[in-house]
């Protein structure tokens, strides 16, 4: 009995206890996504006379209606590419790539109950990211208030009669974020005297180059700033670790998010870049090399291209203060940050403009020197083209009593001379153990410059500079019209 009393009494407690329990919760469905209608379209950066890039994969992207079937039929391509419109209204088809040809080409893009889009006139090329700040944006006309056009500009204007390059200029857009279409579109434009005026132009003489060396069409997509900073063309996932104090400031980003994400998905051949005006009085000043490499990386990143070539522009010399003071540096420290960036990533290389600036103007009107000498980069680098593309590199100095011999890289100062064959500017200074910089009388002699030691320099001389101050404007060349790089030997502060 008291066995069956305590059982009975173990067994009230327990169905007591399972009362007090809550009942397990009824199984919950996942949410329903909703479908996102969007009106068909093909995205804003694809439009009639625009450049595909030869060679690659040729993404074609839009939107529409959920669940719609968007067919896809090509020109030069085997037969239709069919996509079905996903749930955020999204679709993509990759033509397969084509070769070069400047035969006029056509994209159609059709989905059931919506007017049939027709892209015309397009030519498979090269497409070619120009970007930067009011340097890249210079047009080859003239740009009221301040600029005057290039050099020769109304010839420059009524020769660019070339149908096979193609240009879309971006226009200015600050965004918070990445976007995926332009947010003021604009079209795509035919080379032409009717329209070269208003083109970049160190883009157009870029592409001209290009061109005509390469008889290929060519596409330019400028996308630059007047007084923008690298920081603000630097996408956020760069601006990480080291250089996340650059994250949050002069609107880093967004002109990345505005002008540069909407064309990730395009095949692109690679990159030019003018800029640094904003960024020359940055302290400290050497971080201008980890913040360009960075921005390098990050476009590479979000391209998913490869190491597409990056080839960029050392900022001219320019009396940035108005002192005339012919001492000052603070530039010249600079353009070393700038060098220093293809140090420190491959695929890139630099175009020299110590010859090709004006002391009392920080736009100046030599902008075909520029765009040409970034050609001359990419004939030699991507291309393999056997073309000299650099100015006389510094290689060493050697002193033998009161003679230095300056050194170059080899091949870079083949016939050395000067523009015009006038008389050496003459930039070279150099100093003993008391660090105190004296003007030094160069002259050539074949592949070398010689100087003469001046009087009161502590021997031997342990540091060389050319053309290391803010604004010389030098003449010293090679045979191809290439100017001699800047450059010290020293690390010192003065």
């Amino acid at each position: 009995m008291k066995t069956r009393l305590l059982l009975c009494l173990l067994c009230a407690v327990i169905i007591t206890g399972c009362k007090k329990d809550k009942p397990f919760p009824p199984p919950v469905d996942p949410p329903v996504e909703t479908p996102v209608n969007k009106s068909f379209a093909v995205a804003n950066v694809l439009q009639s006379n625009m450049v595909i890039q030869r060679d690659k994969p040729a993404r074609i992207w839009g939107y529409g209606k959920a669940s719609g079937v968007v067919t896809v039929t090509a020109s030069w391509s085997n037969g239709p590419l069919t996509a079905t419109i996903n749930s955020h209204g999204e679709w993509e088809v990759n033509l397969a790539s084509a070769p070069a040809n400047a035969i006029a080409q056509t994209i159609s893009v059709t989905t059931p109950g919506e007017t049939a889009i027709s892209l015309t006139n397009i030519l498979i090329g090269d497409v070619w990211v120009c970007a930067g700040q009011s340097n890249m944006v210079m047009p080859v006309g003239p740009l009221p208030p301040s600029f005057g056009g290039v050099e020769n500009y109304e010839a420059e204007i009524a020769d660019a009669n070339y149908p096979q390059i193609r240009s879309l200029t971006v226009k200015e857009d600050y965004q918070g974020a990445p976007i995926d279409q332009f947010t003021n579109p604009t079209g795509w434009t035919i080379c032409a005297p009717a329209t070269a005026g208003g083109l970049s132009a160190t883009a157009y003489f870029f592409a001209r180059k290009l061109h005509t060396e390469l008889n290929v069409p060519i596409g330019i997509i400028v996308s630059a700033v007047n007084g923008s900073w690298c920081e603000t063309w630097t996408n956020n996932a760069a601006l990480q670790g080291p250089l996340s104090s650059y994250n949050g400031q002069h609107q880093s980003s967004m002109l990345f998010n505005g002008m540069i994400a909407p064309l990730t998905k395009l095949s692109v051949k690679g990159f030019t870049w003018y800029q640094g005006e904003n960024n020359q009085k940055m302290t400290p000043v050497t971080d201008y090399t980890k913040l360009n490499i960075a921005l390098i990386n990050g476009w590479r990143s979000v391209f998913a291209q490869g190491d597409l070539p990056f080839y960029y522009v050392q900022i001219t010399p320019f009396d940035d203060d108005a002192r005339g003071d012919e001492t000052e540096n603070y530039l010249a420290k600079f353009r070393e940050t700038q060098m220093k960036v293809r140090e420190g990533i491959g695929g890139t290389g630099m175009v020299i403009t110590i010859d090709a600036g004006e002391k009392d103007n920080h736009h100046p009107r030599y902008k075909k020197q520029v765009g040409d000498r970034l050609a001359l980069l990419a004939l030699n680098r991507t291309y393999f083209k056997n073309v000299q593309c650099i100015g006389p590199q510094y290689a060493s100095f050697s002193q033998s009593g009161n003679t230095i011999t300056i050194n170059f890289v080899n091949s870079t100062a083949t016939g050395l001379t000067t523009m015009g064959n006038k008389p050496l500017k003459q930039y070279f200074f150099v100093a003993g153990a008391d660090r105190a910089f004296r003007l030094a009388l160069a002259s050539i002699s074949g592949d070398k410059i010689m100087l003469i030691v001046p009087n009161g320099t502590p021997s031997p001389v342990v540091a060389v500079r050319y053309a290391f101050t803010n604004y010389p404007l030098t003449n010293l060349q090679n045979n191809a019209g290439l100017p001699m790089e800047p450059f010290r030997t020293d690390n010192w502060t003065n």
